[in-house]
């Protein structure tokens, strides 16, 4: 290793996973700062667009448009950048198997930013065509996940891979707590007569433009020509089917999608709980949203690698996904309202555990020529489910609020026991 990037791995407290690797844990890390700054924009939609939609003096949907509508409305337009990276993710991981991961990554990057500048000038022009089309191409682009845990998993061990993948949902949870408070303020026009709800995708846009040039540096190659597999384009484009073809890996596939399902329908059920229960507004609201993000950054800094050199992954996944379920459902449970800060962080620092542990348990169980295919399958998976969540939610919400944590719960504790009885028919799993 490299002496920049043996400095690198001391400061990060690691040493040797990435000795095999010419880039040193700084040209990993790089990877991390390409996760944040992708999902910094993602997080920026949720908190833009739905007061922009529901906004009856808003502009970019007529005044006269009922609530209802505008609901709906919104409701489709945040589901068009989960089903653009549902419909992408498994073309990027196979492409990347093909050409190599840092071309992958550069093509993506220089797209995102693109289609971030096209978002930016839609909201300026009240073009909601325009911006739904922008949104949808922004999530096809993307390949940072995919791309990331190909690349981690192209030169980390098995013993330290869950952690490394647990520092990928640490900066995305990061990215919601930093996302939503900055460009919250961004897109404030009573700080600053030229604040407007397109700031804050304009500063994502300079922030994409550093990203580029620091990867285009920083990032070294982590899968050679001689490992690179070749791919049939159609293939590509018709990669997710094999999650239903392969026999061998089917059954963690669906664990992955229940859980995934589960924990994105928390993410969405959570706040409207919180404001039909407790009658909160947006500011209480927001603490507690930032809060939820505090133990998946502790778990996946911390607590997640020291887990993973006790315990073998499968095992991680199946209690983490339990215990995700069974807190879930205490959150509703009839109590004061401080309770609630107890039953949040118990369930997100449960889940913080269990979606590092999905990936690496499926990652493990594919061959090195795999890698990007499974991972890429893997993410349109967790696309896949973080889209229908919010339907599902939201269904189940409009019988009783409860009950969509209550199901989805009942979910996660499925799945985990569908884990458990996968673990008692097979060998033991490689930790």
């Amino acid at each position: 290793m490299s002496e920049a990037g043996q400095q690198s791995a001391n400061e990060l407290g690691v040493t040797s996973p990435t000795a095999r690797y010419a880039g040193g844990a700084s040209a990993l890390f790089i990877l991390y700062v390409v996760i944040f700054v992708g999902f910094i924009g993602y997080s920026l939609m949720i908190t833009v667009f739905t007061p922009m939609l529901l906004d009856a003096k808003g502009a970019i949907v007529p005044a006269s448009t009922p609530t209802g509508h505008r609901t709906i409305l919104l409701g489709i337009l945040l589901c068009l950048y989960p089903l653009g990276q549902f419909l992408g993710s498994p073309i990027v991981g196979a492409l990347s198997d093909r050409f190599g991961r840092k071309p992958i990554l550069m093509i993506s990057l220089a797209a995102t930013t693109f289609w971030y500048v096209v978002i930016a000038i839609a909201l300026d022009a009240t073009s909601l065509t325009l911006l739904c089309v922008a949104s949808f191409f922004a999530g096809l682009s993307e390949a940072n996940i995919v791309t990331a845990q190909s690349a981690i998993s192209d030169v980390i061990g098995a013993e330290d891979r869950n952690r490394y993948f647990g520092y990928i949902y640490m900066s995305v949870s990061s990215a919601y707590i930093v996302g939503p408070l900055v460009g919250g303020k961004l897109a404030d026009r009573s700080l600053a007569s030229w604040f407007g709800y397109s700031t804050p995708f304009w500063a994502v846009f300079g922030l994409l433009i550093v990203t580029i040039l620091a990867t285009l540096v920083l990032f070294v190659e982590t899968c050679p020509p001689d490992k690179r597999q070749r791919v049939s384009y159609f293939e590509a484009f018709t990669n997710l089917a094999w999650v239903f073809r392969n026999r061998r890996l089917r059954a963690n596939y669906l664990v992955n999608f229940l859980l995934y399902l589960a924990i994105f329908g928390f993410f969405r059920c959570y706040p409207m709980y919180l404001v039909d229960e407790y009658k909160l507004g947006v500011s209480r609201v927001s603490e507690f949203i930032a809060w939820v993000g505090v133990p998946i950054v502790l778990a996946n800094l911390w607590l997640t690698g020291a887990l993973s050199r006790h315990l073998s992954t499968r095992t991680m996944t199946l209690w983490s996904g339990l215990l995700t379920g069974i807190f879930m459902i205490m959150v509703v449970m009839p109590r004061p309202l401080n309770a609630a800060w107890v039953t949040l962080f118990l369930t997100s620092m449960a889940l913080a555990l269990c979606l590092p542990s999905c990936a690496t348990m499926l990652s493990l169980s594919a061959s090195e020529a795999e890698q990007g295919r499974v991972m890429g399958n893997n993410q349109a998976l967790q696309v896949g489910a973080e889209a229908l969540s919010g339907l599902v939610g939201g269904l189940l919400a409009a019988v009783v609020v409860k009950l969509s944590l209550i199901v989805l719960g009942g979910v996660a504790i499925v799945a985990g026991l569908l884990l458990m009885l996968l673990v008692a028919v097979s060998q033991p799993a490689t930790k």
